[in-house]
């Protein structure tokens, strides 16, 4: 799982003018909080219940149960929108660190780069991955389209999580001076924090059937 998140396309450099023109809007078609219905909160804990962690999946999604009428693709689209705005935030906030370095030394420092890079990477397809579950939303005539849409959507997802994961793991490893550094702790939290909404988002879109 964790390899996938190396293959993302070189070619992100071309288009990655256009994705950014287009994350804001793809990410805004999450509905607006409101108060939810007994039947709404009903639906949203049975989707939540097959997911890991359910708690963490029914505390982001209550807010917009009312708009998800009885379809898990609209919960899964809703949570990957949540999840991508998350990822959008932390690849705008490496940014501003990797100009500061870590302070820490020169593998740190080449951690924090590459997880940034790789973080800005993943969060150019992001609008791809929302588009792909708009489509799941919107029903798909053939099951072979839908299982390639699902499988793409799922495979960004997977790759964004593990490779929180893997840079989390990376920075555990680096020794006490880069454990002990302001820096690293703050980009420790922020893939900590980021890292739940990849789950719920994959595990909720694992779960749509055609």
């Amino acid at each position: 799982m964790a390899s996938s998140c190396f293959l993302l396309p070189l070619l992100v450099l071309a288009t990655s003018t256009a994705a950014v023109a287009t994350m804001e809007s793809q990410m805004a078609r999450a509905p607006a909080p409101g108060p939810s219905s007994s039947a709404a909160v009903s639906f949203l804990h049975a989707s939540c219940a097959a997911v890991e962690p359910a708690d963490t999946c029914y505390n982001l999604l209550l807010p917009y149960a009312d708009s998800f009428h009885g379809s898990l693709a609209r919960v899964a689209r809703t949570s990957a929108g949540l999840a991508a705005g998350q990822q959008h935030a932390l690849s705008d906030e490496l940014a501003r660190l990797k100009l500061r370095g870590t302070g820490a030394g020169r593998v740190p420092d080449m951690i924090l780069a590459d997880c940034f890079n790789l973080v800005q990477s993943s969060d150019m397809f992001a609008n791809e991955t929302l588009g792909r579950l708009d489509n799941l939303v919107a029903g798909m005539k053939s099951k072979k389209d839908f299982e390639s849409q699902k499988f793409l959507a799922q495979d960004w997802l997977s790759a964004s999580g593990s490779g929180l994961v893997d840079w989390l793991d990376w920075f555990h490893g680096a020794g006490d001076t880069a454990a002990s550094s302001p820096m690293v702790r703050e980009v420790m939290a922020g893939c900590t924090s980021v890292f739940p909404y990849m789950e719920v988002a994959l595990g909720l879109t694992n779960n749509i059937q055609f």
